[in-house]
């Protein structure tokens, strides 16, 4: 294969926490009219990176504690000089926050307890499609108050992947993602958009492969990919995932690998664009 905390004390938060558990759950957040939020924490990496575009740096009280990773963040330079939280319900009180951006599975608890009391909280599930990338960012813009900045990061968006799609070859290649224990991804993922956006046919989509999910190696085979994408999870040491591609049978195929940096693909945004663009030219098309 060719290789292209004003912490409290434990006595006055025991305190706290007995009075906010008699306090009514917010089950929703609402954005008052003309009352756009101030100090405004973010818990989840997906969040980060929208809340980074849409507002001011000083009404960002707070990001995840990876919101500063380059491998992890696409906007990881944006959030330098910015506090950070690990997450915990104590050290997010501690920052008097007027809105807390969380994901639907990420600090759990965190996100039930300042619901107790009474922190508005908007939870953002996390994107699986592109439209899910333009309904999140919409859905932050709005509880920040900042729509029209949402609705140009969307046409944005759209303009650039409007142009990937008019210049993409009228002969589709097929491409997969493919790393340890035969983990790929297939229809309703971010993988499924980018391909598409970049012109290929996802090969784990056409095996039936629904969302996130392992796949024989002979049913890769069987698709006959031109280009496999395999893991950048510590790139200057071998790994499982990479190291199934040097199988016979893989290597038989004469398909490109190639490899995409996490940042570009683990949350929702333009950057998924970047990728597909590289995709297309480790493709050679």
């Amino acid at each position: 294969m060719r290789r292209l905390r004003l912490r409290e004390s434990p006595a006055q938060f025991a305190l706290l926490l007995g009075a906010a558990l008699s306090w009514p759950v917010v089950q929703a957040y609402a954005q008052p009219e003309n009352d756009a939020p101030q100090r405004i924490v973010s818990l989840n990496l997906c969040t980060d990176q929208i809340l980074l575009q849409l507002v001011e740096p000083w009404r960002i009280a707070a990001l995840s504690s990876i919101s500063k990773d380059p491998r992890s963040s696409a906007l990881h330079a944006l959030a330098e000089g910015l506090p950070t939280v690990r997450g915990n319900t104590e050290e997010v009180l501690a920052l008097k926050p007027d809105l807390v951006l969380v994901g639907t599975y990420t600090t759990r608890h965190t996100n039930a307890m300042l619901r107790k009391f009474g922190i508005p909280v908007l939870a953002v599930p996390g994107a699986n499609s592109f439209d899910d990338v333009r309904k999140e960012i919409r859905e932050v813009a709005q509880a920040v108050a900042a729509v029209p900045k949402g609705e140009q990061l969307i046409a944005q968006f759209d303009q650039r992947l409007e142009q990937l799609r008019a210049s993409a070859p009228k002969q589709r290649k097929t491409a997969m993602r493919y790393s340890a224990g035969g983990y790929t991804a297939g229809s309703n993922t971010l993988y499924d958009s980018i391909f598409e956006a970049a012109g290929f046919i996802n090969g784990a989509r056409n095996a039936n492969v629904q969302r996130y999910g392992r796949l024989p190696m002979e049913r890769l085979v069987e698709q006959r990919p031109d280009l496999i994408l395999g893991s950048d999870y510590k790139p200057e040491t071998p790994t499982q995932g990479n190291r199934m591609l040097s199988h016979p049978a893989i290597q038989g195929l004469h398909a490109r690998s190639a490899v995409l940096p996490s940042h570009d693909v683990v949350c929702g945004g333009i950057w998924n664009l970047e990728a597909a663009q590289r995709l297309r030219e480790e493709a050679g098309s």
